[in-house]
């Protein structure tokens, strides 16, 4: 009786792992989870509901902390766990959440991510992944084409947009140190970035020993580009005490303004101290595209004849923000994320480019005189990225959906979507603007997100000038995270209309003073006019009513 009970027990467990032709599995189990989902899904709700946050958090971890001794029904409960875990999730398709940067996914990617776990493509040599491999090849070709670099580029995708920038930092640090892989960082070395840069550049810094104390930050013009003349100081600064200079990243699409900076300026500024200093080696330029790479769809796009019919206040910030993007072909490397933005991809779906197939060298285990790197009879495989990637076990699935992607929605299927985000975020600030209580502070974006804050009832009828007045900033901070707080806990979380986001630091004043900001962050490929529309009209609505029952009885 044992051994039949046992027999019962594994043929349970060799159903959920069928051989290729008695896959069926994969889409009864999916399917099942659809129905749940579609259950739990308001196309006019911003979130997949059901109950979340903080206590529903304890009550399920108690629920799932305990593993089964014994196998019952796998559908079953996996229909339980999507139901209970998949509650509160955002939905990034749906035109009613305009919450950050995260991108709809391409469900032709998704499918394909998709069976690539099923099949756990390992991208490590083709012996692993075989022609999956290719995939990451024609993204990084389609890529360099984009950008038209001349030179042979290559890319590696990796976990994130912070990996692009943990690559960027490594190679910077190997052409100013070649041994430091085997003896470690320099006392003396140093990282430049910017003001308004990400702070994975700080992470960076942190995990590969060079110590955020040696990260130099360049000052923000009043546009949010990066200072050159501080850029230039700074520069001086670190060569004149003697000190390395690793790498230097750049904006190429900053999250909030989509900021890019002045790229073949800062070249020529790098290039120029190297002259002047006499250095051996070329601080590395690295340009943070993970968002502003998008823009690169626009190359030999006829601006003049607009086939697209883009807005013509759209298309004159589009041609601007490719202007400024174009340049990046005269750094040494950038970041793309498929899964922000119109990348269209899931998580995680990132690339960094190598404009100059050399510096791939600069990365390869084999200088670290490892032995035998990965066990796998590597004299064997006729490609193995596993040579230079930091991971070793590297999902197929990203370069899959990326290639995916790029092929299924084509040039104009990318350019149509970024151009409706752009249409819409215009849109957006001129509704805000006609309210005398709201404040845009980023109306002179190239990109597609709206930062904005309020000033209280007490002040919304006063004179322009009063913007000035000391404490003004401070006022309207409190009062727009006031605001969003009360918005957030009585609207947004019981799922009804726009949700939206905020941040405490968006940007930082000369005197010191930061600026709070809620932020509107368009993504969805289904908004329209329309849903903008309400979208400005429901906050403003709250506004009023949170003025009269809340602020107005402090």
């Amino acid at each position: 009786m044992r051994h039949q009970s046992n027999n019962k027990i594994y043929q349970k467990i060799k159903s959920l792992f069928p051989i290729e032709y008695k896959r069926n599995q994969l889409p009864k189990f999916l399917n099942s989870f659809f129905k749940i989902l579609d259950k739990k899904t308001n196309k006019n709700f911003a979130r997949i509901s059901g109950k979340y946050g903080k206590d529903a958090y304890k009550e399920l971890i108690e629920k799932y902390s305990t593993l089964p001794k014994e196998i019952k029904n796998p559908l079953e409960k996996c229909n339980e766990i999507v139901s209970d875990l998949f509650s509160g999730v955002p939905r990034w398709r749906s035109p009613h959440l305009q919450y950050n940067v995260g991108a709809p996914a391409n469900t032709a990617a998704v499918a394909i991510y998709s069976l690539a776990l099923d099949e756990n493509i390992y991208n490590i040599n083709d012996g692993l992944a075989g022609n999956a491999l290719v995939a990451e090849q024609s993204v990084t070709k389609i890529l360099a084409n984009l950008a038209d670099i001349k030179t042979k580029a290559q890319g590696l995708f990796t976990f994130g947009g912070t990996a692009t920038n943990l690559y960027a930092i490594k190679v910077g640090t190997k052409k100013v140190s070649p041994y430091s892989g085997k003896k470690g960082m320099p006392k003396n070395i140093k990282v430049m970035i910017t003001e308004d840069s990400h702070f994975s550049h700080i992470v960076s810094a942190d995990w590969l020993g060079i110590g955020t104390d040696n990260v130099v930050v360049i000052e923000s013009s009043p546009d949010r580009s990066s200072n050159l003349k501080d850029a230039e100081k700074k520069m001086r600064e670190i060569f004149e005490k003697g000190n390395l200079l690793a790498t230097i990243i750049i904006n190429g699409g900053t999250t909030y303004n989509h900021t890019v900076d002045d790229i073949k300026s800062f070249v020529e500024l790098r290039d120029k101290i190297i002259k002047e200093f006499s250095l051996s080696y070329r601080p590395h330029l690295h340009i943070d595209t993970v968002i502003g790479w998008a823009w690169l769809i626009f190359k030999d796009y006829d601006f003049i004849k607009n086939d697209l019919k883009i807005n013509k206040e759209a298309l004159q910030k589009i041609k601007e923000q490719y202007r400024k993007i174009s340049y990046l072909k005269y750094a040494d490397s950038w970041g793309v994320d498929f899964h922000k933005g119109v990348g269209a991809c899931p998580i995680p779906c990132s690339i960094i480019m190598l404009n100059n197939v050399a510096d791939l060298n600069l990365l390869s285990k084999k200088e670290g005189s490892f032995i035998d790197v990965h066990q796998l009879a590597p004299e064997f495989s006729f490609t193995s990225p596993a040579d230079f990637t930091l991971e070793t076990s590297r999902p197929g699935g990203a370069a899959l959906a990326a290639l995916t992607s790029l092929h299924t929605l084509g040039i104009n299927g990318y350019r149509r979507n970024l151009a409706n985000l752009v249409e819409l975020s215009l849109l957006t600030k001129k509704l805000l603007s006609n309210y005398n209580d709201a404040i845009v502070y980023n109306k002179n974006s190239l990109g597609y997100v709206t930062m904005f804050g309020f000033c209280p009832p007490e002040l919304k009828k006063t004179s322009k000038n009063n913007k000035k007045l000391k404490g003004f900033i401070e006022i309207v901070n409190k009062y727009t995270k006031d605001f969003f707080s009360w918005d957030y806990q009585n609207r947004m979380l019981n799922n009804l209309g726009v949700e939206y986001s905020f941040s405490s630091g968006y940007m930082e004043l000369s005197n010191s003073v930061k600026i709070s900001a809620a932020k509107l962050y368009p993504v969805s490929p289904h908004l329209n006019k329309s849903h903008i529309e309400r979208a400005v009209k429901i906050i403003m609505k709250q506004k009023m009513l949170f003025d009269k029952k809340i602020w107005n009885k402090k």
